[in-house]
This record gives C-alpha cells, structure tokens and sequence, in this order.
C-alpha cells in the first residue's frame, strides 16, 4: 500500500478504547448533525447499539478529558442547527479542539483517523474522538492511549473494482474485516481463506463500516469465531472516485 505517513515514528499509534453507533430511521434530512451527534451521546454505550431513552451526556465511555475530537461526514447537513463540531466539543469532557472533515465521498473518516493518528504520534493528544455522520447511521470511535487495538496504518489506493482490492488488504489469516458497502463482495472469498467478516448495512454511506465496527470488535473479543485473530482491517470502496480507503489495526 501507499506510505500512508502515520507509521515509522517510533511511536505506537492511537488505540481503539471503544466504539458505538446508531441506526437513524425516518426520512433522509429528519435530523440536523447536532441531532445526531447528541443521540449519539445519549445513546453511548447501548448493549444493542440502539438509543437509550432517558440518557443523557457521553456516558462512561468518553469520561476521560478529549484533546481532539473530530466530525467526518460525505453528505451534508439537511436541517442545519449550529455546527456540530462545537456543540459536540462543547458536550464532551475536557476542552477538544474540534473540527470537521468532508468533501472526501466515503474516506472523511479515514482522514480523520489518520490526522487524529498524526497527532497522536506527534505527542499532541492522549485521548480522541472521532464521530462519524451519515442521515441513516452514525458511529463514535474513542481513541487514545488504551484499549486492545492498536492503528497500525491508514492507507488510500485506486481500486477501479471491488476485485482489485483484494491483493490489498492483505493476509486473511488471523485477520477480523470490517467491510463497506462498496467491498461486500470480497466477504465470500475472504471467509472462504479463513477470515471473520463484517459487513455495513446498505445506505449507510461513509458511516456504515463504523456502525458494523462494533459487531466486528464485538466478535473479535468474544469467544466466537473472531477469537484468535491479530489484525482488525476497516475497508470500503468508494465506487464513484474508484478509491479504496483501508485502516489497519494490531492487536496491542
């Protein structure tokens, strides 16, 4: 893969500490990303992934002060309501620095990992968080310095078919994926080498391999058939821009 800039320094990268997401029903433009962002919140962790009445604030979960937090989305904000970067910052604990990535089809969250990353590396941040938008699903990624998943890369490549991206994601052995939209045709000949796949529910755009992020660190930590495995590969195909987007993560 391409040198992706985040690996080399010597320093370990950001660790995943936890992640969580919701399924935004009703019709497309219902709710303004400060919405989404605050079920988020309330909703942080539920056992099945799904808002928790009568919760409020970012749960046990982002009770640690954030350095940064960042907001990746590919479509815009329908019902605008303020900046959700802001209010976010705002809610969360601790003084973040907060800003917001788009105009990048499916890869915004993986730039904004990769920044997050940088920083980190750089020793510019111990805790993160990284909030990941789309009108039908949202994810939250809290990231610092704990946690069994340590980011190992952050890398883009062209891919003009989701075939092409198979070389690319490296060995199935031993090795958890968590598929977009835009790979889940690859699930068949990777479970088939021996791999544990997760696959994103349909229209979930950039959020939706986020959303099944949880299932995947779910299995991985359980006694099912993830048990066992050393590599965790968050990927999905942007099929317009004909660009793989791929984040790698190590068992710490």
């Amino acid at each position: 893969m391409a040198d992706t800039g985040v690996a080399g320094t010597g320093v370990a990268g950001l660790r995943l500490g936890a992640t969580w997401g919701l399924d935004f029903p009703g019709p497309p433009g219902e709710r303004s990303f400060v919405a989404m962002g605050g079920e988020l919140l309330a909703g942080a962790p539920a056992g099945d992934g799904q808002h928790v009445p009568g919760t409020s604030g970012p749960g046990p979960v982002l009770s640690r002060p954030l350095d940064y937090l960042v907001v990746a989305h590919e479509a815009y904000d329908a019902a605008p309501a303020g900046l959700a970067a802001g209010f976010l910052a705002d809610t969360c604990p601790g003084e973040p620095r907060a800003f917001s990535v788009a105009d990048q089809g499916i890869g915004a969250p993986f730039s904004g990992l990769k920044v997050l990353d940088r920083i980190h590396r750089s020793g510019g941040l111990s805790d993160a968080a990284l909030f990941v938008l789309d009108p039908a699903a949202g994810a939250v990624l809290a990231l610092g310095g704990t946690g069994c998943w340590a980011l190992e890369a952050v890398a883009e490549e062209r891919a003009a078919e989701a075939a092409d991206c198979l070389p690319l994601l490296g060995p199935a052995a031993r090795t958890s994926y968590v598929l977009g939209d835009g790979l889940r045709d690859l699930a068949r000949p990777l479970e088939a080498a021996g791999a544990m796949v997760r696959t994103a529910g349909p229209a979930h755009g950039c959020a939706g391999v986020w959303r099944a992020l949880r299932d995947a660190t779910a299995d991985v930590a359980g006694d099912g058939a993830g048990e066992g495995a050393e590599r965790l590969v968050i990927a999905d195909r942007d099929r317009g821009l004909g660009r793989l987007h791929v984040a790698v993560f190590l068992r710490a």
